[in-house]
């Protein structure tokens, strides 16, 4: 297979990069653009050497390489309104714009882009609506499909929308979809054997989350505590992994002599379930914050290596 040169945007700790290794897809990075300094830091541990161009703003599409994939999981921000009640949308602004921008210039045969579920209701139609047809304008035919990782794999409950675009003559029965397959563990075979004992919350810290949510942590296997439901899941599937400072998920074990078991999940939990294996991800000596602020916002890269699987079949 030839080797597919690829930009990618927005890339965090390099999701498209490490879905593309995992997949076993030949390619070549020609360059990144992150401008997060911690998420900078990062790639270049991991993928030493290869440029970042930092501001997607500031990026000149005839300085840049030809290219033949451009990925990137592009924030999602209130389109502008144009025009006076005619329902147009005005992508000048948004960092949509400059997908549109550098992919009308450099033309790469595929474009993969994720974003939140959200993204498909009623509340942004037209968003997403002006997303679609900005792809087509520009020569691609569009597909899009909401994949949950959990149904592939890692029992993590994350939907996420994955739009992709591409100017290649796919058989007329080709569709943008995967088949679901089985759970390779639980909530529980995802989790250390000995967990640092920083993580666990005291015992007053527990009695306040009891109090607060109403909650009964006297669990007869490790789960996971849904803090946003205010619920031990009973089917051994995490709920969406988010940035750590929205407390979201707490880590439930079986009590010990009569005392409950309450922690935070560690980095490296953090990444089995994004689709990492153990020490794939150089960590960059960084702190538990930042880590794991990547891993909320980052690509699931098992789904990730799914997809790049489909498109380059």
């Amino acid at each position: 297979m030839k080797k597919i040169r690829v930009f990618e945007t927005f890339a965090g700790y390099g999701g498209a990069s490490f879905g593309l290794k995992k997949a076993n897809i030949p390619h070549e990075v020609i360059a990144f653009s992150e401008w997060d300094n911690w998420a900078s830091e990062l790639l270049e541990a991991n993928f030493p050497g290869t440029p970042n161009l930092n501001d997607i703003t500031k990026v000149d599409p005839d300085e840049l390489a030809d290219f033949d994939l451009f990925t990137g999981g592009f924030p999602c921000q209130p389109f502008s309104s144009a025009g006076k009640g005619l329902g147009e949308l005005d992508i000048r602004g948004t960092l949509f714009y400059d997908v549109i921008r550098i992919c009308e210039v450099k033309q790469p045969k595929d474009i993969l882009l994720e974003n939140v579920k959200g993204m498909t209701t009623q509340k942004h139609r037209e968003t997403f609506k002006k997303i679609i047809s900005e792809l087509e304008r520009i020569g691609y035919n569009v597909h899009f499909k909401v994949f949950n990782s959990k149904h592939y794999g890692i029992p993590q409950n994350r939907e996420r929308l994955w739009i992709y675009a591409t100017q290649r003559e796919r058989d007329v029965f080709w569709d943008f979809d995967l088949t679901p397959e089985p759970l390779i563990g639980y909530f529980k075979d995802f989790l250390d054997e000995n967990p640092d004992p920083n993580l666990y919350l005291n015992d007053s810290q527990i009695e306040r989350l009891i109090e607060k949510h109403k909650v009964d942590f006297n669990v007869t296997e490790t789960s996971c505590f849904d803090v946003y439901n205010k619920k031990v899941r009973k089917d051994g599937i995490s709920i969406t992994l988010t940035e750590p400072h929205h407390n979201t998920l707490r880590v439930v074990e079986v009590p010990v002599n009569g005392r409950f078991r309450v922690r935070k999940l560690s980095v490296t939990e953090h990444f089995r379930l994004m689709g990492f294996d153990d020490g794939e991800l150089n960590f960059a000596n960084q702190s538990y914050q930042q880590l794991c602020k990547r891993a909320g916002n980052g690509w699931d890269i098992n789904v990730a290596s799914k997809i790049f699987r489909l498109i380059y079949s």
